[in-house]
Formats: structure tokens, C-alpha cells, sequence
């Protein structure tokens, strides 16, 4: 078995841009195939350009671009920018973002599976050169009929996934799936979700990729990662997607309380109630040892591409210097 290994900046994070491009090469001495983005009060897409520009051989990409906040020409563009430049290593991959945050700053939203596949109908087709919106007025440029440009190389089109109805969408629609806040123990459940809607489209499921996003706190003490963990979850899990996702693995109490505890702002009401056991299904902690197993079991249960969601766990320890040493320390190599 392939053992493919990925990253991905939480970009909202005390780190540079300067540094994420640094960090991003740093990976890609270290072995590691992916590096992506989150898209977090910042552009995902201008980040990936300073990745690119940084690196020869690992792919760059968006873990997610929200599809309301652009429309899906600019998507395209950017898109058809990133790959040119980086020589075909650039992966995109889109999501709807969350309600809360998507209503607090007024942007209107429809129906999760009806927007999502229509953007990525839209986004493809101009990733293709075909003629999308046949009521643009003809451009010209010294006689010659302009169009949108074209990557010289095809684009992967991901989507993001937590629960079965998006998940069994990716199968219909997307190259590959991102799945996030997903605990060990439904992956094969989605997987065979995304199956299912890739065969219903006459597609071969084997060409829809698996990405899982999952936090990754490395450190030998075990104890202090779980700590770390819990008090990193405290924002996610109060978030409705997230929220039913722990509470369809089983977590049906625990899920009752954060969900409590977040409409009330009560943030220790939420990490309280998040057990080592719903730490351990849903995140990666402790030692290299550790870490590299449960790496193993999430390949065995059809991942293609585990995503470190990279965070802080020694005392004093920044966001860069945290990156550094867990790429290290979990490096392919």
C-alpha cells in the first residue's frame, strides 16, 4: 500500500504568509506528497499561489475554498492560475463553509447538495473551455474572439464531506472527497456512501480519491496531547456539522451537552464534556508509534490521503515551530 501523507495550514493561525510558503517546502524535503489550506478569515487561493511558487514537487491546495464567497468564474481562474504556475500540483477543492459564520456576514445561502453540485458543474465546465454562460457578449481582442483561460493541465475538482448526504454527492460529482471531523469508526461508512453515488453515475469509485482531514497533536506525552486536543475542539464541535457528525458515531450525550453548552458561549461547559474516548476516534495523539498506527488503520479503512491538521501541544510552542516538528517527527521519510 501506498503510504501518501498530506498536511494543511489552519490558516487562521499566528503564522505568516512568508512562513506557510517556507513551511510548505520544508514538507516537501520531508517527503510529504500534499499541502493545503484552510480557507479561515483569510484567502485560501492567495496562500496556495505563495505555496506553489515556493515548492518544485508537492501538490498545493484548498481544504476548502467556500464556494458562496466567490463566484464560480473567479473559482476557475484562480484555480487555472495555481496549476499553470505550479506546473499541473494544484488541487481544488470546495465546500459550503459554516451557517453561523456564512449568516453573520450576510451571505445568503440555498440548498447544500443543490449549490454545491451546481458550482462544481459550473467550475468544471470552465476548467474544460466549454462555452458555460452562452449569453456573454463576444469579446474581442485586435480581432480575435476572446475566452476564459484554460489550465494546461486537467484540475482536481475535491469536495468536502462530514455527513452521508454530501459524502454520497462527492461520489456523483467530484475527483476526490474531503472529509473532516470524521471519527475512525464511520469511514468505511462513507466510503461505501461514495461508492454508491459514484456507481449510481456510472463513474469508477476507485478514481474518487479519500482525503480525511484530522487534527494531529504529536508529542510523546500522551496525556498533555489529549489536553491539547480538547481544549483545540472546544470551538468545532459546538459547530451544527460537526456537532451531528460526533453525535452519529455514537457520541449521542456528549453531543447534547457541547451543543448546550454552545448556544450558552459556555466553553468550558464544551471541553468538559469532550471524553479521551471521542478524542482518540476523531484525532491523531500522542507518540510517532502511535500515530503511525492509527495512520495504518485509517489507510485500511480506505483513506487515500491522511491530511495533518497540524496544532500546538509542548508548553510555549508556536504554530510554526509545532508544523516543523510534527512534520518532522511523522515525515514519510
Amino acid at each position: 500500500m501506498e503510504k501518501r501523507l498530506g498536511f494543511c495550514f489552519l490558516t487562521f493561525a499566528d503564522i505568516s504568509f512568508e512562513a506557510m510558503g517556507e513551511v510548505t517546502k520544508y514538507a516537501e524535503e520531508n517527503g510529504f506528497d500534499r499541502a493545503y489550506t484552510t480557507e479561515s478569515l483569510t484567502d485560501t487561493f492567495a496562500i496556495n499561489m505563495v505555496m506553489a511558487m515556493k515548492t518544485k514537487t508537492i501538490e498545493v491546495g484548498s481544504f476548502i475554498a467556500i464556494i458562496y464567497l466567490r463566484h464560480p468564474y473567479i473559482t476557475a481562474q484562480a484555480a487555472t492560475t495555481i496549476s499553470d504556475i505550479s506546473n499541473g500540483r494544484f488541487v481544488l477543492g470546495l465546500g459550503l463553509g459554516h451557517p453561523p459564520r456564512n449568516a453573520a456576514m450576510n451571505i445568503q445561502t440555498g440548498k447544500p447538495t443543490v449549490d454545491l453540485r451546481n458550482y462544481v458543474s459550473e467550475v468544471k465546465g470552465l476548467l474544460n473551455g466549454e462555452n458555460v454562460y452562452p449569453d456573454l457578449p463576444v469579446q474581442t481582442y485586435q480581432g480575435k474572439v476572446l475566452g476564459f483561460k484554460k489550465p494546461k493541465q486537467e484540475v482536481p475538482v475535491f469536495t468536502a464531506a462530514v455527513g452521508p448526504r454530501m459524502t454520497k454527492l462527492s461520489g456523483e460529482i467530484s475527483d476526490g472527497i474531503m472529509l473532516y471531523m470524521v471519527p475512525q469508526s464511520r469511514i468505511k461508512e462513507l466510503v461505501d456512501l461514495k461508492n454508491e453515488g459514484a456507481l449510481e453515475k456510472k463513474r469508477d469509485p476507485l478514481s474518487v480519491k479519500v482525503d480525511l482531514g484530522i487534527h494531529t497533536f504529536f508529542s510523546e506525552d500522551l496525556q498533555l496531547a489529549r489536553d491539547k486536543a480538547r481544549e483545540t475542539l472546544t470551538y468545532w464541535l459546538g459547530l451544527p456539522a460537526y456537532n451531528q457528525s460526533i453525535r452519529e458515531s455514537g457520541f449521542v450525550k456528549e453531543a447534547d451537552l457541547i451543543s448546550k453548552a454552545f448556544l450558552e458561549n459556555d466553553q468550558k461547559g464544551i471541553s468538559s464534556n469532550i471524553t479521551d474516548e471521542l478524542i482518540d476516534q476523531f484525532c491523531l495523539v500522542g507518540p510517532r508509534g502511535r500515530c503511525l498506527e492509527k495512520l495504518d488503520a485509517l489507510r485500511g479503512e480506505g483513506v487515500d490521503l491522511p491530511v495533518l491538521m497540524i496544532d500546538p501541544v509542548e508548553v510555549g510552542e508556536t504554530y510554526e515551530a509545532a508544523l516543523r516538528r510534527t512534520i518532522s517527527g511523522l515525515s514519510p521519510k
